[in-house]
């Protein structure tokens, strides 16, 4: 792991042109914390944030031909490097798609997603519950004679053979 990190960060420092790597080393440790991880399909800065950041390390495109010379001290040097850099549309991997069943919005009686940690043998869904309300993200279910608020991603639709499924009973 450090020798990866070591091998990127040396590769990182050797492709700027400019000689003094201390000049360049906030933006590239930036931009490694900012770097797309094919494998995760994620940047570490989102694993860890769970959002995209707004960090100067993803603003690696210059703007202008701006090309003067630095000023001696380093942080004179790293606030005229960093205004220099251009912002870049980020991405937005925290807002997935969830998957709801096409028969949900019918249906009247509903299996409930048990998000536990079961046994080897226990059903991963409990139920069939009685849908006494309906919502645009959340239903009302009948649990045990109490009326519950669920959310439409734990719920899937039963489909029951009997007409009058009162006899069916759940843990």
């Amino acid at each position: 792991l450090v020798e990866r990190f070591h091998r990127q960060f040396k590769t990182a420092i050797r492709c700027q042109q400019n000689v003094r790597w201390t000049e360049i080393l906030p933006t590239i440790l930036l931009g490694i914390r900012a770097a797309w991880r094919e494998d995760l399909q994620s940047t570490a800065a989102e694993l860890v944030y769970g959002e995209t950041l707004r960090l100067p390390g993803e603003c690696l495109a210059p703007r202008g031909g701006n090309s003067q010379p630095l000023p001696r001290d380093f942080v004179g040097s790293l606030r005229e490097h960093f205004a220099t850099l251009a912002q870049t549309p980020g991405s937005d991997h925290s807002s997935r798609r969830i998957f709801v069943f096409k028969d949900l919005a019918v249906a009247e009686y509903v299996f409930l997603r048990n998000d536990t940690v079961r046994g080897i043998l226990q059903p991963p869904y409990d139920g069939p519950y009685k849908v006494l309300n309906r919502g645009t993200r959340t239903f009302s279910v009948s649990i045990r004679g109490k009326s519950i608020t669920v959310t439409i991603d734990r719920l899937k639709p039963a489909y029951l053979l009997a007409a009058d499924p009162a006899h069916l009973t759940s843990p």
